[in-house]
């Protein structure tokens, strides 16, 4: 039982490295997301050039066009000030899980990685607690021989149904 206690563990902490990691990868496409905007602004106030000085509609587009070209470079400012901190703190947390994930995989078993890895290619989340007698992957109630088995603590028991190791 400790040693299905430590995979699901190892388990969150890969998860949370690959939370960490989706939040950094958003990060970066919000500021591709920016940087395509003002592109595109860009091109908008070249397409309108200098209107003449009788055009007060070209003059109007182009105040417009300017006007939404500072509020893109606004945004992008107000992203960039914020994501510095953001992204300090997503790669430190990143880090961290890291450091956590890598100790509890020395202490894990090379039979119990072995079984981690063999459940995990059949379903998402091949670690799962028991409450009130039922798996929490498949939430099917466990047969009394399982319940018993992981109730003395034996080392990775596997529920019946749907295979996933049993915390």
């Amino acid at each position: 039982m400790v040693e299905a206690r430590k995979l699901l563990e190892w388990h969150q902490a890969k998860e949370k490295i690959k939370a960490v990691q989706q939040a950094l990868d958003q990060l970066k496409e919000r500021e591709a997301e920016l940087e395509a905007k003002r592109r595109e602004v860009e091109a908008k106030i070249k397409q309108i050039g200098e209107p003449a000085d009788d055009d007060i509609d070209g003059k109007i587009a182009l105040a417009l066009a300017q006007q939404e070209l500072w509020l893109v470079n606004k945004d992008t400012e107000r992203f960039m000030e914020e994501r510095f901190e953001k992204e300090f703190s997503l790669h430190e947390s990143k880090r961290e899980w890291e450091d956590k994930a890598a100790g509890l995989e020395a202490s894990l078993s090379l039979k119990a990685l072995e079984l981690y890895y063999k459940v995990k290619e059949n379903v998402e989340n091949p670690v799962v607690e028991v409450r009130r007698r039922s798996c929490m992957g498949c939430f099917l109630p466990l047969s009394v021989a399982k319940m018993e088995a992981w109730h003395k603590g034996k080392p990775l028991v596997t529920c019946d149904e749907c295979g996933r190791i049993l915390v």
